[in-house]
């Protein structure tokens, strides 16, 4: 019974612990997506958390959603750097990444204030390099 009870401090401490390492803060990512031609379907749009600068520049996904049709979205997004990319796809084949034909964009933000926002206008263009 007394090692139980010396136990279970320590295992909740271990737990709270394990829980708090990341130094991630939810921000509020808003934005829209629009289209000067004709698009329809679903719209795929991915965070990225930035970090680094020029040639160490490092982008990690962090979080996604489908959008039902082009239009604005409002998104808490895990992030530990100051800056997020935020790119949308007109995601036709439904693969969740950019196919040749298919419409794009996507654009930087600074994070203040726990915020950001950003407004995508998609078209069609050569896909993105993997950065």
């Amino acid at each position: 019974m007394n090692t139980i009870r010396l136990l279970a401090p320590l295992a909740l401490f271990a737990a709270l612990s394990a829980a708090g390492c990341s130094s991630a803060r939810d921000v509020e990512v808003t934005g829209e997506v629009k289209s000067a031609s004709s698009t329809q379907g679903k719209i795929f749009v991915e965070f990225f958390d930035i970090a680094g600068e020029g040639e160490d520049l490092e982008l990690t996904s962090v979080h996604s959603v489908e959008l039902d049709q082009l239009g604005t979205f409002a998104e808490k997004v895990p992030l530990e750097g100051d800056r997020v990319l935020v790119r949308a796809i007109a995601d036709a084949d439904g693969n969740g990444a950019c196919t040749e034909g298919e419409a794009w964009a996507e654009m930087e933000a600074a994070i203040e204030e726990d915020a950001a926002s950003v407004a995508l206008d998609i078209s069609v263009q050569a896909c993105p390099a993997a950065k």
